[in-house]
């Protein structure tokens, strides 16, 4: 049931009332009331029937703890490669989140190569995976976008510098964008 606001109370914006936003895990309401931005991973916008568009990741966010994830995909990511999880939850979180692809001054993707040497782009999944690498200009994208981006021969490299880091294959990343 719906509570009507008193006459001094004002309507919150109509895009603020259609997010379900993304709490770090760390911060307890109970104790520590209403999350200030920097605690909030990101949201999803609703739609008019409540379904959840794709992530979007909080540019403001800081993580309370260090072993908090810092999005969906991170939170999979470090599932998968602690061996808690198989790489189709790593596929799904992909699928609905925005990334961030680093591009360079010709507004192409960097290619560089990974730790194992293998040509990748960099990509980070949330704005504090910036701070680990150089490239100061970026490109939000979903993953269709990224794999469209993808120059031929080269994968991608998500979150480089951080806890959880991973090479993904191009090939497994262009199945997973043309699976239904």
């Amino acid at each position: 049931m719906e509570t009507p606001l008193a006459d001094d109370q004002a309507q919150p914006p109509a895009e603020q009332q259609n997010w379900m936003m993304f709490i770090d895990p760390a911060w307890d309401p109970a104790r520590d009331g209403t999350p200030p931005p920097e605690a909030v991973l990101g949201g999803w916008l609703l739609d008019q029937d409540g379904a959840p568009g794709l992530f979007h990741p909080n540019a403001e966010y800081r993580p309370l703890h260090p072993d908090s994830p810092t999005d969906p995909i991170d939170a999979s990511l470090r599932q998968v490669l602690a061996g808690q999880q198989s790489a189709d939850l790593l596929l799904t979180a992909l699928r609905g989140s925005y990334l961030e692809i680093a591009l360079g001054e010709d507004d192409r993707p960097i290619v560089t190569p990974a730790p194992d040497l293998v040509h990748c782009v960099l990509v980070v999944t949330a704005a504090v995976h910036k701070d680990k690498v150089i490239p100061d200009r970026w490109r939000q994208v979903g993953l269709a976008e990224l794999v469209a981006l993808l120059p031929e021969g080269v994968d991608v490299l998500i979150n480089p510098g951080a806890p959880a880091s991973m090479r993904l294959l191009a090939s497994v990343l262009r199945e997973a964008v043309a699976a239904p």
